[in-house]
């Protein structure tokens, strides 16, 4: 009868734990050759060294205790073990991809720590599609478009109106002149009319920042979403949006690829 090792002697030989051995019995991964029938020991052979070192190989390498049980018995060919391992060289390149996209992110953040203005801070939303009445006009200045906002509201039934207000940007002062769509969220149908439009504003994932109504405190919320967005590699996917909030702006982006 070739030599046999009780658990606690073939756990020094591998150098794993008994309990190891026992959870790898209990799963199906590895088993005993023999377990005495009235002591319930567990016996392991010599030859079985090898099948164990390929096990924690294997673990090592990111494979799944539930894959590495197909490639240690009679079904783990060549090829098998081939194209698992290329599953797992493939996952990792993402973690590590998305690992060097995180140090840059925070090697950003850590840079805007420097200056002497606070970061402003931008997070993603996912807004459904919401019917709109809106005014589409080129301007000479923003407080226009306060004006224009005014009219539209004017000239709805006020059963109709919700509570999100707003406009879209569809040419700003970087590309030479001002054209803005003022807007105003619906509850319910409205006559429709010439002066204004009946659209639905589209669904769309937003990188979104806060600021205060001031033209500079807005302007520095656009600086940091276009940051943000060009760091993670992310295009502009429509105009930008101002929701009007009490004392002040949400600013979004419609995200899209470069």
């Amino acid at each position: 009868m070739a030599l046999q090792y009780r658990i606690g002697e073939f756990a020094d030989l591998s150098g794993v734990t008994a309990k190891t051995l026992r959870f790898y019995d209990q799963i199906g991964l590895f088993r005993p050759v023999r377990v005495d029938p009235l002591t319930r020991y567990r016996y392991y052979g010599a030859q079985q060294l090898g099948e164990l070192a390929a096990i924690l190989a294997f673990k090592e390498l990111g494979v799944s205790l539930e894959a590495v049980r197909g490639l240690t018995g009679k079904g783990g060919t060549t090829e098998r073990r081939r194209e698992l391992l290329m599953e797992v060289k493939r996952r990792l390149e993402v973690s590590v991809k998305s690992a060097e996209q995180s140090l840059r992110w925070i090697s950003a953040a850590l840079a805007e720590l420097a200056d002497a203005r606070p970061a402003i801070p931008v997070v993603v939303k996912r807004r459904p599609g919401v019917p709109i009445a809106s005014i589409r006009a080129r301007v000479r200045n923003y407080a226009e478009m306060d004006r224009l906002e005014l009219e539209l509201q004017n000239s709805l039934p006020s059963q109709s109106l919700g509570d999100l207000r707003g406009t879209l940007w569809h040419h700003c002062g970087d590309s030479g002149y001002l054209e803005g769509e003022v807007f105003i969220g619906l509850k319910q149908r409205v006559p429709t009319r010439s002066f204004y439009d009946l659209k639905q504003l589209p669904a769309a994932t937003l990188a979104c920042a806060y600021s205060g109504p001031e033209v500079d405190s807005a302007e520095q919320a656009y600086g940091a979403i276009r940051k943000w967005m060009e760091l993670r590699g992310y295009g502009l996917a429509g105009p930008k949006r101002e929701i009007y909030l009490p004392q002040m702006l949400e600013i979004q982006f419609p995200l899209g690829p470069l």
